[in-house]
């Protein structure tokens, strides 16, 4: 039994601590009805959210099911970049750029184009380098291509998005370049992503509002030359020596910059020469406005403007010992779709190419690492004298090497780091993270046995295969063209300029880079670093090459190359009478029975 306090002020304090309890339990146990069916709502309004995002989600993947983001690799699988592999075996014989992932373009990203952040980044990336025929002589500085590299990537990530939306619209490539501007105006991704081609590749668009309508173009094999008046004899030369001597079938197409670069009477005359030549004026393709094209820096933009699928580049001087169809079944360019070939280790210690791609590339593919140029054996590493490249799965790697080409680009400051368009091809590919693949031996030498040593073989720039046989030179058919010294060759021999051994690397000078490389490459200890042999080296200003064996042409070699000859006094006589104003009909000629 409870006995209750008789005072009356203890009576009042007890009485007003039920109240507070009373109160505090209701408050606390017994929401209001207002209050839960507030909470009610939103919970409602969380599911809705959720099961909306889930949806979206699954809808996204059946659509990335249906249409890949990237280009096929060559099977309907596909194969993201991120896991790009090789077979193991390719390794021996190539050098191959596995890259980094750029990840793919998600609704998120989109989301992020409305926000402050997104809008301010996007502004940025959206600023104009320059204008159309801007004079940019003496500011440099407007140039950033730390900056160009991030914008590409992400050009790069939208370009793979957009081309699955872009090939979902019906009709012509017109009507669908129509639909896709439509598009833009109520789809902010594919509004940033015309934005930023037009920034990054206004000379793409002439005659067409997008990249896709030509990159849908694209189709078949075939080989690409340019030329000029001054490259006229070289050209002749290479192509009647594949059409009539190696009897290859690939498709021609020559490129030049206009009628002041290559004359009508000359343009004739190649068309005439044999089957299958077409020429073509690159500028009444792209824009030569933005371009302002000269010398070196057509290379790429005529790739680019080529109506082939897998092209392949050969500089008017390059002369072959086998067809050159065999690249487009190389093991190195089926696996990645670019073949590149390795330049002569020469001028060793020099910094500033490789200083300049590590302040502008901090992402790389497996590659740089382990050139010559970056460990400072060789100032060169590319020979462009023969480019390989499928366009329709490496399109994007070809525009970086375009845009490495621009105007401005190489005048103020590629061709000023780099001797002229060669590195512009793997560091272009670089830029945007494409695989690409180096033959892995060096510039090698073919022409005859140097009369003061016997061991030791001068002429041009030879190239092997990916089995170690002869391929192609460049370079002409001169004993010695840089000196000066204008007589033939007379064709016998080649020596390799090495680049097979497994380990060449521990000859870099940066020694805890080159441990890493081996490591990585699995090597357990440092007794497998013994026993490789230097490669061969160059006397650069007598053209020779010495250190590595002498081998001897076989009969077939021996005929091909000097009969090259014969064809090229043909076409030094003809060259001669253009110059004179006169004009020559190639179809008078017996090219196939010119013999040295």
């Amino acid at each position: 039994m409870i006995t209750l306090p008789r005072s009356p002020f203890v009576k009042l304090m007890i009485a007003v601590l039920v109240v507070l309890f009373i109160t505090a339990y209701t408050l606390s146990g017994r929401p209001s009805f207002d209050k839960d069916y507030w909470s009610f709502r939103q919970q409602q309004e969380a599911d809705k959210d959720y099961r909306s995002r889930q949806q979206h989600q699954q809808e996204q993947y059946q659509q990335e099911q249906e249409h890949p983001r990237f280009p096929a690799e060559g099977s309907k699988e596909r194969v993201p970049l991120s896991t790009f592999k090789v077979p193991e075996s390719l390794h021996l014989t190539h050098d191959i750029a596995i890259p980094h992932n750029i990840p793919t373009w998600t609704r998120a990203d989109t989301d992020m184009l409305d926000t402050t952040i997104g809008f301010t980044l996007k502004t940025a990336m959206l600023r104009q380098d320059y204008r159309k025929e801007e004079d940019l002589t003496g500011h440099p500085e407007r140039l950033n291509f730390a900056e160009l590299a991030r914008v590409e990537r992400v050009y790069k990530a939208l370009w793979n998005h957009v081309y699955p939306i872009y090939q979902s619209l019906s009709g012509g490539d017109r009507e669908r370049e129509r639909q896709l501007f439509e598009l833009a105006k109520t789809r902010p991704e594919v509004d940033f992503f015309l934005g930023l081609e037009k920034r990054l590749y206004p000379w793409m668009h002439y005659g067409r509002r997008t990249s896709f309508s030509l990159h849908g173009t694209f189709k078949g094999k075939g080989l690409v030359f340019c030329a000029g008046d001054n490259q006229f004899e070289f050209v002749v030369t290479s192509i009647q020596a594949i059409r009539n001597r190696l009897k290859s079938k690939l498709p021609i197409q020559v490129f030049h910059m206009g009628e002041n670069d290559l004359s009508k009477p000359r343009q004739k005359y190649l068309q005439d020469m044999a089957e299958g030549i077409e020429v073509i004026d690159v500028t009444a393709i792209l824009d030569n406005g933005y371009m302002q094209l000269g010398g070196w820096a057509i290379k790429p933009f005529a790739l680019l403007a080529s109506s082939f699928e897998e092209v392949m580049f050969v500089d008017a001087d390059a002369y072959f010992l086998q067809d050159p169809a065999v690249l487009f079944q190389d093991p190195g360019y089926m696996a990645t779709g670019a073949l590149f070939f390795f330049d002569r280790t020469l001028f060793p210690d020099w910094k500033i190419g490789s200083d300049w791609l590590k302040s502008i590339l901090p992402i790389m593919s497996s590659f740089p690492r382990k050139s010559r140029m970056f460990n400072l054996l060789t100032a060169h590493e590319q020979e462009s004298g023969v480019v390989v490249i499928n366009k329709k799965t490496r399109f994007l790697g070809l525009l970086g090497t375009c845009k490495m080409n621009g105007k401005w680009e190489r005048d103020l400051v590629t061709y000023k780091v780099f001797h002229g368009d060669k590195e512009t091809f793997w560091t272009g590919f670089e830029m945007v993270q494409e695989p690409y693949a180096f033959m892995r031996n060096y510039g090698g030498v073919i022409g005859e046995l140097r009369p003061d040593d016997e061991n030791s073989v001068c002429g041009a720039q030879l190239h092997e295969d990916h089995k170690g046989y002869p391929l192609w030179w460049n370079g002409g058919l001169y004993r010695n063209k840089n000196e000066g010294v204008t007589r033939y060759l007379e064709f016998g021999y080649w020596m390799t300029g090495g680049g097979r051994q497994k380990h060449r690397e521990r000859y870099t000078h940066d020694r805890e880079t080159m441990f890493q490389v081996l490591l990585d490459e699995g090597v357990q200890t440092s007794n497998e670093l013994d026993l490789e042999p230097m490669d061969a080296t160059w006397d650069f200003k007598e053209s020779c090459l010495e250190g590595a064996t002498v081998n001897a042409l076989t009969r077939r070699e021996k005929a091909l190359a000097n009969g090259y000859v014969e064809i090229d006094k043909i076409a030094r006589e003809d060259g001669s009478t253009f110059r004179k104003g006169g004009s020559v009909d190639p179809r008078t000629h017996n090219w196939d029975t010119a013999t040295a």
